[in-house]
């Protein structure tokens, strides 16, 4: 149960940024009969503020105490897992009151993070590896090898496939979720970043740099029904996080290096728009045809013609004695995973139970 000063303190934070006057434009529809999600946005630093989608009210803050570099959520919105990658802790955050429950240290550092859709793992880019996390005990119940340095990651909705970009080999690794072993690769050149996976699951968007300043970026389509690469694209410098709408029909690939985000027609492969929007971070909620962009302190939305329909002022961290406040400087954006397909998963009871040694 929440402390008394906790609540109050969320509770002012709320009515302080109803008083900012949050500039909403447009109303919206979700696909889903779902209700507007909240938005979990994790600044640098890892601060951490909950926002309700469609008033832009913050329900709760966090500070993990360490710099943020992945962020998951779980299906049902009610724990949020953020990755302080460079001192190897994962820290597991009640989103509700925005008190931290438990931190996991791995003793090495990490990077990126991912929920499985069916919430029963979490998974954590590491060093030669990808942790693999136990959401109900928070523990640590296996460790993926791959090769190279992995960074991006991405769960097939049928909660059997994990991807991993594994950026110095040039590849993205497809890990049984089973047996907890990577069983092939894909190869797809230049540093792989981040990955993204259309709704549907039959398409995996893949955003890479390449050595060079003036190099441009990629984006890389793999059809992952049979693991070929069926698309290719030069776009931009050190293309960044990547996002695909609902429809599967458009993908949004952040490209922090030149301050702008690239909305690309994923039938054609082609640079559709570029907004002069400079973001580290996209995300698109399952269901939801808003684009949601990190954007330092404030968190921008953007609707399916790409109009801002809100920007979201992040307030900053409370006073602190000796530093003063802490600048609220957003960088990731979650939202909770899509549910699994209803002939998706083959985990069954007895299988979610193995050890280490089996399942991941």
């Amino acid at each position: 149960m929440a402390k008394p000063r906790l609540v109050a303190a969320v509770l002012a934070l709320s009515a302080a940024f109803a008083a900012m006057g949050v500039e909403q434009r447009h109303d919206f529809t979700t696909t889903s009969a779902a209700a507007a999600p909240r938005a979990y946005v994790v600044g640098r630093t890892g601060l951490v503020q909950v926002v309700d989608t469609r008033s832009g009210t913050v329900l709760a803050h966090a500070d993990t105490a360490g710099r943020a570099t992945g962020v998951a959520v779980s299906p049902d919105g009610q724990r949020l897992y953020v990755v302080n990658g460079w001192t190897g802790a994962i820290t597991e955050v009640d989103p509700n009151t925005g008190a931290v429950i438990d931190r996991l240290f791995t003793q090495v550092q990490l990077s990126q993070a991912v929920m499985r859709p069916d919430g029963r793992r979490l998974y954590v880019s590491a060093a030669g590896s990808v942790a693999v996390v136990d959401p109900e005990t928070f523990r640590l119940v296996a460790a993926v090898k791959v090769p190279g340095q992995p960074q991006g990651l991405a769960v097939h909705p049928n909660n059997q496939i994990l991807y991993v970009a594994n950026a110095q080999d040039g590849t993205v690794g497809l890990v049984d979720t089973a047996t907890a072993f990577q069983t092939s690769t894909v190869q797809v050149g230049g540093l792989p970043q981040y990955l993204a996976i259309s709704p549907d699951g039959k398409r995996l968007y893949v955003s890479g740099m390449r050595l060079g300043e003036q190099t441009p970026g990629t984006l890389t389509v793999i059809d992952t029904t049979t693991n070929q690469v069926v698309g290719s694209m030069s776009v931009g410098r050190g293309a960044g996080s990547v996002a695909v709408t609902p429809d599967g029909a458009t993908v949004y690939l952040a490209l922090p290096k030149e301050g702008s985000v690239a909305v690309i027609d994923t039938a054609t492969m082609t640079v559709r728009e570029r907004l002069p929007i400079d973001t580290p971070g996209v995300a698109i909620a399952p269901g939801d045809p808003r684009v949601f962009l990190a954007t330092g302190p404030t968190t921008t939305v953007l609707d399916s013609s790409n109009a801002v329909l809100a920007t979201y002022r992040m307030k900053p961290d409370e006073l602190q004695e000796t530093t003063g406040p802490r600048q609220f400087d957003a960088a990731m954006i979650a939202f909770p995973p899509g549910q699994p397909t209803a002939t998706g998963s083959r985990i069954s009871s007895s299988q979610s139970s193995k050890s280490s040694t089996g399942s991941s």
